[in-house]
């Protein structure tokens, strides 16, 4: 069975717009998803990075992917991460994430994605999405994040998906992508791997290394919740989305400046992103009530200084 190719560009690592408490703040979710969806390509929901999955239940997971299937300006492809602390709970998740999709109607792609190594080893991955597919019938993105892995699995021996594994999983229909982070041999090696499949796409989960090195799909990208219109010249520039722009110099300077403040603007959200983005959020207004924004162990003060001072530029 054939599925629609994931897009090519700049996927929206969206924040969780939960209050304390739990409970979605829907009105911050609409005016977030208000001022990003122009500008983005997809919207990665939940993730364990700016959209904290691992400690959100699934309730509100849940609540996440309903409000924004319904409220989105238009519809975009979403990214769904469903991982669990196992793999039963990997299984309860997708399929009450699959129920959500079932209730409405969304006029876009809905990708699940999965961090397979942090409750499964590499042996007998193709099984394990032979498996999971039989139970909500949608393709699968999946993650390499071995820093992540690391932390809740020190003890395995192999913290990356071996390159074989993805090699014989890029040949499956349900399994069309991948988001990665790791080091750069790593990254050439997964390119080899897939380069007879022109529509595995390969999304690059570290900005930095987008900004400097950009890969032939695009990037999962936190600091498009705060500047989508920067991140989004930045990457059709790099992927050559964009017909209309030019190679001329005052072209090429603009888009230096705009990576060089984007690799500013990183410097300060880097350390905690949920915190310092939601903390900027509301700031601009985006987000209202009551949201823990707290960072431990950093200058919190200046950080915050420095992050109203780019964002005001």
């Amino acid at each position: 069975m054939e599925y629609q190719d994931p897009p090519r560009g700049l996927i929206l690592d969206l924040i969780t717009p939960i209050e304390s408490g739990d409970a979605i703040d829907i009105g911050g979710l609409q005016r977030l998803l208000e001022k990003v969806a122009e500008h983005v390509h997809g919207i990665l929901i939940a993730s364990r990075w700016a959209g904290q999955g691992n400690i959100l239940s699934l309730k509100v997971r849940k609540q996440l992917l309903e409000g924004t299937m319904a409220i989105a300006p238009r519809a975009l492809p979403l990214f769904v991460w469903i991982t669990g602390k196992d793999e039963a709970e990997t299984r309860r998740n997708l399929i009450a994430l699959q129920k959500v999709t079932e209730s409405r109607q969304y006029d876009a792609p809905i990708y699940w994605v999965d961090t397979p190594l942090l409750y499964h080893s590499n042996r007998g991955l193709p099984t394990l999405y032979d498996e999971l597919f039989r139970l909500a019938e949608r393709p699968f993105i999946l993650v390499n994040d071995p820093q992540s892995v690391a932390l809740v699995r020190s003890a395995i021996k192999r913290k990356n998906i071996r390159t074989s594994i993805l090699k014989e999983m890029a040949t499956m229909d349900l399994i069309c992508g991948l988001i990665f982070l790791g080091s750069m041999d790593r990254a050439y090696n997964y390119q080899k791997a897939v380069r007879k499949h022109s529509n595995f796409r390969i999304y690059d989960g570290d900005e930095a290394r987008f900004l400097e090195f950009p890969s032939l799909s695009g990037v999962v990208s936190p600091g498009a919740n705060l500047a989508p219109e920067k991140w989004k010249i930045i990457t059709e520039s790099s992927l050559h989305l964009n017909e209309s722009a030019s190679d001329y110099p005052d072209t090429m300077k603009q888009l230096w400046d705009t990576g060089q403040f984007l690799h500013e603007l990183r410097d300060f959200y880097s350390s905690n992103p949920p915190a310092a983005i939601k903390w900027a959020l509301v700031q601009t207004g985006i987000l209202e009530g009551i949201y823990d924004t707290e960072w431990s162990g950093t200058d919190e003060k200046g950080i915050r200084e420095n992050l109203i001072r780019l964002l005001s530029q």
